[in-house]
């Protein structure tokens, strides 16, 4: 079963707003609760948490400077799921360019709700994703492998041994661990910009000149949501989190200009 853009993006408001409450809840710089591996404890954290806390405390032995150890390991993250994100912008592009097809099938059996006819629509759909190369399911799986990497990254931001003590946690002046203050308030504009940009260039490489299909009314309809809620998230965890997000929020305007466009979509 397909899962429709509108679902999509109650998903994706679903996993901010559980973010927001994390990041105003449980995500908290507090030296009793930084993560080593005598208290690591449970699949989460030995699994996952542990491993990013080691890995940007070793590129921290490489660099000499946290921040910049923080910026490599997300560098480093975002490569590793970057085919499985181009996959999928490229099959949403895919995707557009059989628009019309689908519309055809739609109008075909239009106004005939029964299971019969609904079950011949389907298969119809199918065969023609089937014909083009085109996965339906492929735009939620990076979405699902990325959301656990993100909760990840709170928890090893907030729970890193360097940025929980005073031991390390300054970068370009700023304190890593700083939450809600007025650095806060920068990078939370920086992410909300990048975002913004990133998006809309996905949308013209994945959509081309089609600014009023359903998909591109439901990606504006995001944006006015989804927007102010990363803002709020990024304002309210630690400053490192914020770093994270602005060199996500540039892999993903990278990725944009990777995306193979349909026909006739300009360059930029």
């Amino acid at each position: 079963m397909k899962l429709n853009t509108k679902k999509k993006i109650i998903l994706g408001l679903v996993v901010i707003v559980a973010a927001i409450a994390l990041s105003g809840c449980g995500v908290q710089v507090d030296p009793e609760r930084a993560l080593t591996s005598e208290n690591a404890e449970g699949f989460w954290n030995r699994g996952l948490v542990l491993p990013l806390i080691q890995m940007i405390t070793w590129l921290y032995g490489i660099v000499g400077n946290l921040g910049v150890a923080i910026i490599i390991a997300t560098i480093l993250t975002k490569l590793a799921v970057m085919p499985l994100m181009l996959k999928s912008m490229n099959n949403t592009a895919k995707m557009q360019t059989i628009q019309p097809e689908m519309e055809k099938i739609k109008k075909k059996y239009a106004g005939k709700s029964d299971r019969e006819t609904q079950m011949k629509m389907n298969t119809e759909m199918q065969q023609l994703y089937k014909e083009r190369g085109i996965n339906p399911m492929a735009g939620c799986l990076p979405m699902l492998i990325q959301m656990p990497l993100m909760f990840a990254f709170f928890q090893a931001f907030s729970r890193h041994p360097m940025i929980a003590t005073n031991e390390i946690r300054e970068f370009l002046g700023m304190s890593l661990s700083a939450v809600s203050e007025t650095p806060n308030v920068f990078f939370a504009a920086i992410v909300v910009a990048l975002m913004y940009f990133s998006q809309t260039m996905t949308q013209k490489r994945t959509q081309g000149n089609n600014t009023n299909s359903p998909m591109a009314g439901n990606m504006k309809m995001m944006n006015l949501m989804f927007l102010p809620m990363m803002a709020m998230l990024v304002y309210g965890s630690p400053l490192a989190m914020g770093l994270y997000f602005v060199v996500s929020q540039i892999m993903m305007l990278i990725q944009s200009f990777i995306i193979k466009a349909p026909p006739g979509t300009p360059a930029f």
